[in-house]
Parts: structure tokens; sequence; C-alpha cells
């Protein structure tokens, strides 16, 4: 019999937070993702798809400036949340279903790509860049914001410090099976997706200090997706999260600093 899939790779895991993520995580990433649609300066009209779209912040703000833009998800719950925000600004089906791996997408079809967090963290993320360069049109732009921070940011951070003292003799066991959180790292991905690279943006935000309850109420939430969430019973989870909010009476009041690398490339013209 297979193995389950780790949560990070299963729709079900998300659809289990998507609400929660819409409510929480979202108020801050989606400054990341206004930031990169900032940085791709794209013209009106421009036609635009949002790999893992999540609960739709880049699909919105693409949506908001005038783009002819869809965005898809593996996770039926996020594209649900997406779907409804997207109904506020713009009328058509604007968020689907779909693996961002194998986009049901003819060739050349989009001006820009865009994927905010979502392609890094894909069980075969070099398909997923590889697919983003292929629905390109010539000259068309990739744009990917991947964490600079493997374990993640914002509180996920302190779970993951939690980890690392509750359990001193082992390794944190990362999601992704390839790392993308340097400027050359991520980079090399454009360049085997044959896409040609032209800038890797750092961008810097703090997330607000959650008070303790926080943790106690959203570990699933800031770290259920990794593996290390699996190896825990509900006693486990539960000592997990109070010395992640215990971690917490200590950050500077200002809070989290978590930076983004938000990479653009270029589908190369037709001579």
């Amino acid at each position: 019999m297979p193995s389950k899939a780790p949560a990070i790779h299963d729709p079900a895991h998300w659809d289990s937070v998507s609400t929660n993520y819409a409510a929480e995580a979202d108020r801050m990433t989606g400054r990341y993702a206004q930031a990169a649609w900032e940085l791709a300066a794209l013209p009106p009209g421009a036609r635009v798809l949002d790999v893992a779209t999540g609960a739709g912040a880049l699909l919105v703000s693409a949506l908001r400036d005038g783009a002819d833009a869809v965005g898809i998800d593996f996770s039926p719950g996020m594209v649900e949340i997406a779907q409804a925000r997207a109904a506020e600004i713009s009328p058509g089906r604007r968020a689907l279903v779909m693996d961002g791996q194998q986009l049901d997408f003819p060739a050349e079809s989009f001006d820009a790509a865009f994927s905010i967090f979502g392609v890094f963290m894909f069980p075969d993320a070099a398909a997923g860049f590889a697919e983003m360069a292929r629905v390109l049109r010539s000259d068309g732009l990739a744009v990917v914001a991947v964490w600079e921070n493997a374990g993640g940011a914002g509180p996920a951070q302190l779970f993951a410090q939690a980890a690392q003292r509750l359990f001193p003799d082992q390794p944190v066991p990362l999601p992704m099976a390839r790392l993308f959180n340097s400027p050359e790292l991520l980079d090399a991905a454009f360049v085997e997706a044959c896409l040609r690279p032209e800038a890797v943006h750092r961008v810097t935000y703090t997330w607000p200090a959650p008070p303790a309850d926080w943790f106690r109420e959203h570990a699933k939430l800031a770290y259920g997706w990794s593996p290390v969430w699996k190896m825990l019973d509900d006693a486990q989870r539960t000592a997990f999260a109070e010395e992640a909010a215990a971690l917490a009476a200590d950050l500077p009041p200002e809070g989290i600093s978590s930076t983004a690398l938000v990479g653009i490339a270029r589908k190369a013209g037709i001579d």
C-alpha cells in the first residue's frame, strides 16, 4: 500500500486549514504578493496566471489592477475562498482546481505566471517551473516568491525553533525535496526551465508577535504542513505549541522579521 502523501502535498490538509489561513496567514503573505505584483510592473489588461493561488492574494491584486487573471490550486477549499474574493472584483470563473505540475492550459497562453510561496513546495518543483514556462508567451514573465528561511516565515519560524529544542538530537526534516532559498538557487531553477533570470528582490516584513494563545489555537495552521507535525501525538502537539508560545514571550516588540526572495525571469523571445 502506498504511503500517505506528506501534509504539504495533500490537498485535504490545505482544505482543513483554508478558512484559518484566509483569516490569519493571508493577512501577511498577501503583503508579499502585493510586492511581487508591483515588482512585475505589468501593463493593464495583461493575461496573468497565479499558480498555487491559495486564498487568492496575488489573484486579487492582479484583478484590482485590471489584469485578465486566473488562479489555480490543488486545494478545493482554497479555490473556493479565492473564487469568492475574485468574484467581488471581476465576473466569471477566476479560480480553478488544478495541479500546478500539469497545467490544463495551452502553451503560450499568458503574459505572466506567478507563484507566491507555492511552486517551491511541489513534490516535483522542477515540473512546476517548467509548466509556468510552457504557458508563457514569448517574452512573458515568471515571478516566483520563496522564503529565505527554509523553515518558513512568521510563527512557523518559532515552531521550527521549538522542534529543535524539543528534539535536540534529531535533524528537523524540511518538507521540500529541493531548496530555492537563495538568489543562486532560484536563478538556477529558472535556467533549468529555460527562463532567463532578470532579478531577485529581497522583500522583508515584520509579522506582529501573536499572543501565547494563538500558538495553542493555531499550531496546525502554522506548522501542520511540516513532517515534524506528523511525528507527534496529541499530547506532544500540545507540548509543542506550549514550547512555541514560550519562545514567543521572548520576541522583540516589533514581532518576527521574515524575508522573501521574489525572483523574476523572462521567457526568451523568438528571433
